[in-house]
């Protein structure tokens, strides 16, 4: 069961080299938050417990030269409750030069 409207968000095609904030909005039964952690470091998390919503800005940085053509992305949000349960919340989007 998730504690979230949505638990994965599809950004679609986005220009790579502008950051992107995205929103999760928690259901009303959510359980208090132990901790919330991004697998990766191009990813800063916010919760905000009065409005109920996880707002994430990805940086998203230029796709390297040797890159050919476009590239699929998948972030990932890692969400411990405070009775130790666990989801994973995931952004996907195809970037594009």
């Amino acid at each position: 069961m998730s504690y979230w409207e949505k638990s994965e968000i599809n950004l679609g095609v986005i220009k790579a080299g502008s950051p992107k904030r995205i929103v999760f909005k928690a259901l009303e039964t959510i359980p208090a938050i132990k901790t919330i952690v991004p697998y990766c470091g191009c990813t800063a998390t916010q919760f905000d417990k009065q409005t109920k919503e996880l707002v994430i800005t990805y940086s998203n940085a230029l796709i390297p030269e040797q890159v050919q053509g476009n590239q699929a992305t998948q972030k990932r949000i890692n969400i411990t409750y405070e009775d130790d349960t666990a989801e994973i919340l995931t952004i996907k989007a195809t970037r594009t030069r």
